[in-house]
């Protein structure tokens, strides 16, 4: 038996209710990281069971979900090492939070002489 549980508050839907669902990803790479989310406009249940399917039981699970996801930075990777070693190469890295992970550029400028 496969049942649908709200990604917000854990409540489990039943076979009369109309639920929101969509779809999550969570791309982080050494040099970005992104975040999205796809709401369908109407319950599709081919959708539903998909792995990175989210489901909510209400509009205000959605919107809480939604802004709990979206209000925090997402964390970049900071390679720690690389070694390299005969026919590989091992790359050690961590998650550091993304405010930490930008930098200001500071753009010197040369003053023109004539």
């Amino acid at each position: 038996m496969l049942q649908f549980v709200c990604d917000y508050c854990s409540s489990v839907k039943q076979p009369e209710e109309t639920w929101v669902t969509g779809l999550a990803v969570e791309n982080v790479g050494t040099q970005a990281a992104r975040r999205e989310v796809v709401i369908d406009s109407a319950w599709r249940r081919e959708r539903a069971v998909l792995p990175m399917a989210v489901h909510f039981c209400s509009l205000e699970c959605k919107h809480r979900y939604l802004a709990e996801l979206f209000d925090h930075p997402v964390p970049v990777l900071e390679i720690s090492s690389v070694e390299s070693q005969p026919g590989r190469r091992v790359i050690r890295a961590r998650k550091k939070p993304a405010s930490e992970a930008v930098h200001k550029r500071t753009v010197t400028r040369k003053a023109r002489t004539r």
